[in-house]
């Protein structure tokens, strides 16, 4: 059996196979932790003050998988918006011209600055529109986002940056997902890279930076 699992180990295939399984596993049990957790039901969690937070998924993902976000965003005192886009396609102009339209609909319609929060390639595009729109936006605050992408431009001081990052991420993989912006602020989790956006931790995190950055 030791034998077996030693090949099976070695096996680039097999360990592949194990990996993806274990991903896929890992964001199940996160979000049953996480529904235990007080964290969710708000309690211990500054109360906000009512301005929007938009939601930006990951590549290739919509919005719904971001709703138990999205409510609690709701309980503990903010107003979420969902991003619109029907599939994140990637990190192209075209999803960051989306993302900063709703942005500036968002700035526009409510009169205040804007805090995104991107997941994965979520952040990425989250951190491309505060660039474009750093006077609708309060600040970003990314989850395991691989933020090389437009890293040459440095975001204003006028919007705070958080990343959110877990070293054991095996798709943006350590360090990748760490923000370089001189006022930027890194912090980690145990967790996994799907798995961030159903996190208790990540849900903990997020209560105090929103609450901070005005």
């Amino acid at each position: 059996m030791r034998q077996a699992v030693r090949r099976a180990l070695n096996d680039p295939t097999a360990r592949f196979a194990i990996t993806a399984l274990t991903e896929l596993a890992l964001p199940g049990f996160e979000f049953a932790m996480l529904v235990t957790d007080p964290v969710f039901w708000g309690v211990e969690v500054s109360r906000g003050d009512g301005h929007p937070v938009l939601l930006i998924p990951g590549l290739l993902a919509n919005d719904d998988y971001l709703r138990p976000l999205s409510n609690w965003l709701g309980r503990v005192g903010y107003s979420p918006l969902w991003s619109g886009l029907r599939i994140d396609p990637g990190f192209s102009e075209a999803a960051i011209r989306q993302v900063t339209e709703r942005v500036e609909q968002a700035h526009q319609s409510t009169g205040l600055r804007v805090s995104i929060v991107g997941h994965s390639m979520g952040g990425a595009l989250a951190r491309s529109a505060a660039l474009r729109r750093p006077n609708a936006v309060r600040q970003v605050v990314t989850l395991g986002s691989p933020l090389f992408f437009g890293a040459q431009n440095r975001l204003s001081l006028s919007v705070a940056m958080t990343a959110i990052y877990t070293s054991n991420d095996r798709i943006v993989r350590h360090p990748h997902a760490l923000a370089r912006d001189d006022h930027a602020q890194n912090i980690e989790v145990s967790g996994s890279h799907l798995g961030l956006a159903l996190n208790a931790e990540v849900y903990r995190q997020l209560g105090k930076v929103l609450a901070t950055a005005v």
